[in-house]
């Protein structure tokens, strides 16, 4: 195949899907000097791309786009695309995830196979590297090499080159950390991974070559079961804490001063599309352990206490008039999905509660939007905080996330009702009545 070359770096990257990790990954890649097509079903999104406006927040992305979309960064919808706009595309990379089930159902890769055969509808596959960068049960890579040589005339390793490399970016850091974290690269065919070094030497980020693509799909699921695992102990602690009357927050920092065995987490709610789902996905292979045991394994346990917190907390409520304060996923983040607070407002009405929500990222963009299922039922909404405590009078307000905006708003809660504070932000504030999570 013919290669076409921008500034002698090689030829263009196809990205298909622009969410939250295919966007800066198709802008980094634009910035390290490669023409980059972007492919999303979003008509939405690629319309605000074309008018340089980011779909959501993440620092730095405004500016990328601002100075590449419509010069070497072109995106457009599926609908839009066409043989001709993908001639000189020698590395497609694909970023969309895939459906999780309810466990134990195995997750649903069929995502997957309708991009094989969109790629295939416009003859784009021939003569390509085909890297997936999202997370997948592990041999889901090797199931597409083989959707593709049975659905196609193609073989990997003779017509196309197959690689899994995961992406490991955390929103918020996005940008400065695909030009920095190492690039965990798991080629299915020996001539992928050469492939996949001569796009991502150009981007930025240490090289790891995996034997495998199984291998390296394992990196990401033991990546996010480990750090869920951790900051579900410190959760349990603090339960543990809370019971025996003694502070959780003291206790950590003591156990870990100057103590270099231990680096042992604060506690607060764990949630996140990452977080949320990828200890299911690394359960499926879990399944496959022989003898069977009746134990799960320790990070679908770890899931299991962090979705405890949930009645821990509905159970501390007073009154029937609550107010939960953040919605997203972590602090300062424009982003609802998995969010702890999802299942908390479901518990909150299906035990009777009225129930009013506050962040300041709601309704910012496509993913701030409340909850389909929840939006009906809800009292009152609203981004400010300060206002919503002084307009209306709450019972309990649950300090669900730790936005930095409310950092130094622990004198605003002072006769506003019960304090439910998850994040145990407002410990040292006076006049306040207060339950925090171990402290």
């Amino acid at each position: 195949m013919q290669i076409f070359r921008v500034d002698g770096m090689g030829g263009e990257v196809l990205v298909i899907g622009l969410g939250r990790i295919g966007l800066p990954v198709a802008l980094v890649a634009a910035d390290s000097g490669f023409v980059v097509r972007g492919v999303d079903s979003s008509e939405a999104s690629i319309s605000s791309l074309r008018e340089m406006m980011s779909p959501f927040e993440e620092p730095g992305l405004g500016e990328l786009i601002q100075k590449y979309s419509g010069n070497n960064f072109l995106p457009m919808t599926w609908d839009e695309a066409n043989k001709s706009d993908f001639e000189d595309v020698r590395w497609i990379v694909v970023t969309i995830g895939v459906h999780v089930l309810p466990y134990p159902k195995p997750a649903d890769i069929s995502i997957l196979h309708t991009i094989i055969d969109d790629l295939m509808a416009r003859d784009s596959l021939k003569g390509r590297t085909l890297i997936l960068r999202t997370t997948l049960p592990i041999g889901t890579t090797s199931l597409v090499a083989k959707y593709i040589e049975k659905s196609t005339n193609l073989v990997v390793g003779k017509d196309l080159n197959l690689a899994f490399i995961p992406e490991r970016l955390v929103e918020g850091m996005a940008i400065s950390e695909e030009r920095s974290l190492p690039k965990i690269i798991g080629p299915v065919n020996p001539e992928a991974l050469s492939e996949a070094k001569e796009l991502f030497s150009q981007i930025g980020g240490g090289l790891v070559e995996m034997s495998n693509s199984d291998s390296a799909e394992f990196v990401k699921l033991i990546d996010n079961a480990w750090r869920h695992t951790r900051f579900a102990f410190s959760n349990d602690a603090a339960v543990a804490a809370s019971a025996h009357g003694v502070d959780i927050t003291e206790i950590i920092n003591s156990a870990n001063q100057d103590y270099d065995r231990n680096s042992i987490a604060l506690p607060g709610p764990v949630s996140g599309y990452c977080l949320g789902k990828d200890p299911l996905i690394f359960e499926y292979a879990f399944q496959n352990v022989e003898p069977k045991r009746e134990l799960p394994s320790v990070w679908l346990t770890a899931l299991r206490s962090s979705q405890a917190l949930v009645p821990w907390t509905v159970n501390r409520v007073k009154g029937s008039r609550v107010l939960v304060a953040g919605l997203s996923f972590k602090e300062d983040i424009d982003d609802f999905r998995m969010a702890f607070s999802e299942p908390l407002i479901k518990s909150l009405l299906d035990a009777g509660h009225q129930v009013s929500v506050c962040d300041p990222k709601l309704g910012s963009n496509a993913y701030t939007q409340l909850w389909p299922n929840l939006a009906n039922n809800i009292i009152n909404s609203g981004t400010d905080l300060v206002m919503m405590l002084n307009k209306n009078k709450y019972d309990t307000v649950i300090m669900a996330v730790r936005h930095s905006i409310w950092k130094d708003y622990g004198p605003e809660f002072v006769g506003k009702g019960l304090i439910i504070d998850l994040w145990n932000s407002y410990r040292n504030t006076s006049g306040i009545e207060r339950i925090g999570l171990g402290s």
